[in-house]
C-alpha cells in the first residue's frame, strides 16, 4: 500500500509537473500569439494612416486640379478681355502686335479670389490718378502712355 501511495505520489508529480510544462507552452504560444496580434494591430494603424494621407492628398490634387482649371479659364477670360478692349483702343484686329503686347504685359495682370487686378513690378496693386483701383480700360490707357508698349497702338 505504501507503494502504492508512493506510486500516486510520483504520478501526481509527474502530472503535475507535465501540466506545469503544458500550461508554460501554451503560455508562451499565447504570448507569442499576443505579440503576433499587436504588430498586426500597428500594421494596420500604418496603413489606416497611410490611407487617409493618400485620400487627403488625392482630395488635395482633385481640388488642385480644379483650381489651376478655373485660374486658366479665368485667365483666359481676362486675355480675351484685354485683346477686346486693345483692338478697341488701337482700331484694328491686330492679333500678331496684341500676341506680343500680352507676353509683355501678363505679369502685371493677377486674378486673385476672382478679382482682377493690376499690379506693379513689386507686385502691389496699380491706382489711378484718382486713387481708385486702375480698371483694364484704364490699365489700357496707361499702356499707351507706357514708353515700352506704346509702339503696340496706334496714334
Amino acid at each position: 500500500m505504501q507503494s502504492e501511495k508512493n506510486q500516486d505520489q510520483l504520478d501526481y508529480k509527474t502530472l503535475l509537473a507535465n501540466a506545469k510544462q503544458a500550461l508554460k507552452l501554451e503560455y508562451h504560444k499565447s504570448s507569442a500569439l499576443a505579440s503576433q496580434l499587436q504588430a498586426i494591430k500597428t500594421q494596420l494603424e500604418q496603413v489606416q494612416a497611410e490611407n487617409k494621407t493618400l485620400r487627403e492628398s488625392a482630395y488635395e490634387d482633385v481640388i488642385k486640379h480644379f483650381e489651376a482649371r478655373t485660374q486658366a479659364a479665368e485667365a483666359l477670360a481676362l486675355k480675351t478681355e484685354v485683346r477686346q478692349r486693345f483692338l478697341e483702343a488701337n482700331g484694328c484686329n491686330d492679333d500678331q502686335s496684341f500676341d506680343i503686347l500680352w507676353d509683355s504685359i501678363k505679369n502685371k495682370i493677377q486674378i486673385q479670389d476672382a478679382e482682377v487686378r493690376i499690379v506693379a513690378q513689386n507686385g502691389t496693386p496699380k491706382f489711378t490718378l484718382t486713387g481708385s483701383m486702375m480698371t483694364l480700360r484704364d490699365f489700357i490707357q496707361s499702356l499707351k502712355q507706357d514708353p515700352i508698349s506704346k509702339k503696340f497702338f496706334y496714334n
